[in-house]
């Protein structure tokens, strides 16, 4: 009686082969596990909160907000002396004119301010004429200091340019400031010295 031949087993993988296969499952564990931390890690990130962050401005960069701009100083002393006058006054840029500043002793006073030709002048007053046709006579006193000539209001002439600076009361005014600029022009030419000539231009090159 023939007995039968028992199943062989069956073959497995190569023992190479079982071996790449596991190596192949744990990098794909490793992987896996990997790329999960990177997931967590840029997930567990805060974000940027642009509401805390200042930028600091670029060197010599001016400012957003304007810079404000210091009140001008009171008008207190007003105009003094011929030369330093304002409002159109001597000094300034206008030919007659009326304006109210801070007085000496507080307060308030209205100057005058003129510059035309002499109608008529004595020791007691003086009209000046503008050259758009305004005239004006100034009362003449021992307070009103004239800068025209050794004697004073008796070196003005009908006819010479001067500036007035005088105070306003009322209807009349009282020239403080006298200056005949035709009489002191005529003065200046026989003793200002002269600017030297400028050198002449130009000459040979080599």
């Amino acid at each position: 009686m023939d007995l039968a031949s028992p199943t062989p087993p069956a073959a497995g993988p190569p023992p190479g082969r079982h071996r790449l296969a596991k190596a192949a499952a744990g990098a794909a564990v490793a992987i896996g596990l990997g790329l999960g931390l990177t997931g967590v890690g840029a997930t567990a990130t805060p974000p940027k909160d642009d509401s805390t962050t200042t930028t600091a401005p670029a060197a010599g960069a001016a400012p957003n907000a304007a810079t404000p701009t210091a009140p001008a100083p009171p008008d207190g002393d007003g105009p003094r002396g011929f030369g330093h006058g304002g409002h159109g006054g001597p000094g300034g840029p206008g030919i007659h004119g009326e304006f109210t500043t801070h007085g000496p002793n507080g307060g308030y006073e209205t100057l005058d301010s003129q510059i035309g030709q002499v109608t008529a002048v004595s020791n007691s007053s003086i009209t000046v004429k503008s050259e758009d046709g305004f005239e004006k006579t100034y009362v003449v006193d021992t307070d009103s200091v004239v800068n025209a000539g050794r004697d004073g209001i008796a070196d003005v002439k009908t006819g010479e340019t001067v500036r007035i600076l005088a105070v306003a009361n009322g209807q009349t005014a009282n020239a403080k400031e006298i200056e005949d600029v035709t009489s002191l022009g005529n003065h200046r030419k026989t003793w200002a010295p002269q600017r030297p000539a400028p050198p002449a231009q130009g000459g040979t090159t080599g």
